[in-house]
């Protein structure tokens, strides 16, 4: 991608954390604990990329794009969207900005109200903005300039106008999330976040879902935060990867130099998980055994530490700071410098 293209910053994202208030059942009863889903990521995403997002469920991937789709004010830290800092501010506040942020749900029938039409669905953020695009817009925005618009949407995500006036259950998995995209891009947002759009599909579904991402990226100049736990997913769409392991960001890289020379041993777990299709004795026995540590009560130190085969006294002690492995690879390891045997991890990254 252009470096030109990424000049412009979408979302900066300093020291965000975001807790929760949950009981824990003690000896003595209910005491209730704050839990950390996410804790001091920093993050900044550029114009015209897609930041993809990955890691084990649990470990606060969906919290933080929810926080970057303004749904959820972080606890602490700082977050700006197109330069204006989004922190602390009040629903009414917030309003103006959402028509520039949107998000694509995971389950599309979920998300998709089936009391109304895709006609219906597609109108409706029009009617709550009807001033966005200025004066002209705002004269535009009649119940005929709706249609026309919702009309192609539908043609841009490979829909018909006729289908407009379908519900959602008339609709395949893949159809759904293409409405659901269409809905996204209602707005003429800039930037959109992606939560697990393709894994409820089928494998050929995903693909096509993919690859329709990648073209609306580049007709309607979007920004994407792509969040998947599927490596080969995201190796296909993402210009980046940020790593999360229990709530903070363990590595980030351009995607050539993560899948072909990752530093973190959560991120070298994780790309020898992926399955091959021929097989690989060099995999076997590498694979990631046992569960994350509870956000509860999490381990001091580095979290992976007790499922890290390399751990060190200083690993079980301090918490690790992001290290810089080059000008585009950052990796929160005490020993990052140690590199592994990479055979195992080019599969991907060399086609």
């Amino acid at each position: 991608m252009d470096n030109n293209h990424l000049s412009k910053t979408i979302v900066e994202a300093k020291n965000l954390t975001k807790t929760f208030a949950i009981k824990v059942a003690t000896e003595k009863g209910w005491e209730k604990k704050a839990v950390a889903a996410v804790t001091d990521v920093n993050l900044t995403i550029h114009a015209g990329e897609t930041l993809a997002l990955v890691g084990e469920s649990g470990c606060g991937k969906t919290t933080l794009g929810r926080m970057l789709a303004l749904f959820y004010q972080p606890s602490s830290g700082q977050l700006s969207i197109h330069g204006n800092s989004v922190t602390g501010l009040k629903n009414r506040q917030l309003k103006p900005l959402r028509q520039h942020v949107q998000m694509i749900f995971q389950d599309p029938m979920s998300s998709l109200n089936p009391r109304h039409t895709v006609e219906g669905i597609l109108t409706e953020p029009m009617k709550i903005f009807p001033e966005l695009g200025g004066a002209e817009a705002k004269r535009q925005n009649t119940p005929a300039g709706r249609f026309e618009k919702a009309a192609k949407l539908m043609d841009a995500v490979g829909l018909s106008k006729a289908d407009l006036a379908k519900y959602p259950h008339e609709f395949s998995g893949g159809q759904r999330q293409r409405i659901t995209i269409a809905r996204a891009l209602v707005l003429n947002p800039a930037f959109i976040v992606a939560d697990e759009p393709v894994s409820a599909l089928d494998v050929s579904v995903q693909s096509q879902i993919l690859n329709l991402m990648k073209d609306l990226r580049e007709e309607f100049n979007l920004t994407y935060l792509f969040i998947s736990h599927d490596l080969a997913v995201v190796h296909h769409l993402a210009d980046r990867i940020a790593v999360m392991y229990l709530g903070r960001i363990v590595e980030i890289a351009d995607r050539n130099s993560l899948f072909a020379d990752a530093r973190h041993p959560y991120t070298q777990s994780l790309l020898r998980s992926v399955p091959t299709v021929t097989p690989n004795k060099s995999k076997i026995g590498q694979i990631l055994q046992g569960d994350p540590p509870s956000p509860i009560n999490p381990p001091n130190g580095c979290a992976f530490h007790p499922r890290c085969d390399r751990a060190t006294d200083i690993c079980r002690e301090q918490l690790p700071d992001m290290q810089k492995v080059s000008d585009t690879h950052f990796a929160a390891c005490h020993h990052h410098e140690h590199r592994v045997n990479t055979d195992s991890l080019h599969t991907m990254a060399d086609t």
